[in-house]
């Protein structure tokens, strides 16, 4: 009886653990867009990983000293997922928030799992059933209807910036693709150290280049508070409760929690920013959760199949 009542809070840790990373990641979202007119986007995303660098260097160190020669044998795989995870990625969505809603991003951020199986099928041909096949086409519908502010028949026309955030959820998504072709050895601390090293020098060229002939970033009370946010929790702190549901839940079921990633990212928009939800949101949720529980479907019934 004691031993049940002390493993009943055990329980939960799991999942208050991915609640967390996944807030902290909406609301990476939401403070870039809150700051956007007075702190550049090169300049977050640097001192975001600069300050993410620093956090987790104690702990990934090791793991990469370790890993060393395994990391050589895998290095330009290694920097490409630093291209795509760290210095494109955030980037991209911090570029495309100057000029569009975080409503929109959190929104085509909840596509992801379409996008993913659409890279593997142009990547290496992984795309196997005609429901994940349908699944994507329904999900695209959900997206043009959201980056075409819902003027899909009438009056078709894309803005950059939501072109800029779908761009970010593909380089994104490739990235989700190719991470699964690491060793097992280097995925974890070894991986997570050396995508944030290399992703923070390549970045800091652009970030010189956005300080020199744009905008600098402002050393305020401000740029300093988000730059400890985005990389402290939403990098670090992030990380680990992550990766640990990961341990307790497996990843199958952790992976379901990205979906709250867009609910609080809404909640955070209508609370802080003052941003509301349109008709043509409704219809693309509509059409987007529906692609993902075409697939969901297709997946679960090819686990069930003998």
């Amino acid at each position: 009886m004691a031993s049940n009542q002390q493993s009943s809070p055990l329980a939960w840790l799991p999942i208050l653990l991915a609640v967390i990373a996944t807030i902290s990641w909406a609301g990476n979202i939401t403070l870039a867009k809150l700051v956007n007119e007075s702190i550049p986007p090169i300049g977050l995303a640097f001192w975001r990983w600069t300050v993410a660098s620093l956090v987790l260097a104690p702990f990934v160190l090791r793991p990469m000293r370790e890993q060393w020669p395994l990391f050589k044998a895998n290095a330009s795989l290694m920097v490409l997922l630093a291209l795509f995870g760290v210095a494109g990625y955030n980037t991209l969505v911090y570029i495309a928030l100057e000029n569009t809603l975080s409503t929109n991003v959190v929104i085509l951020q909840s596509s992801s799992p379409l996008w993913i199986l659409l890279v593997q099928f142009l990547l290496f041909r992984q795309l196997t059933t005609l429901k994940q096949a349908f699944a994507i086409s329904v999900s695209a519908i959900g997206v043009l209807l959201i980056i075409t502010k819902g003027q899909l028949v009438t009056d078709f026309s894309i803005g950059n910036s939501e072109l800029i955030a779908l761009f970010a959820i593909l380089v994104w998504a490739t990235y989700s693709v190719l991470v699964q072709k690491l060793p097992e050895a280097l995925k974890g601390l070894p991986m997570l150290g050396y995508t944030v090293f290399l992703g923070n020098m390549m970045l800091l060229p652009f970030y010189l280049g956005e300080s020199l002939w744009f905008e600098p970033m402002p050393m305020t009370k401000e740029s300093l508070a988000i730059s400890l946010y985005t990389g402290i929790f939403a990098s670090g702190i992030a990380f680990f409760c992550w990766n640990a549901a990961v341990q307790r839940m497996g990843a199958a079921t952790t992976g379901q929690f990205m979906h709250l990633i867009p609910v609080f990212g809404l909640i955070f928009s209508m609370l802080f920013l003052g941003e509301r939800l349109e008709s043509y949101h409704w219809l693309g949720i509509g059409f987007i959760v529906t692609g993902i529980v075409v697939a969901n479907l297709s997946v679960n019934r090819k686990k069930k199949a003998p």
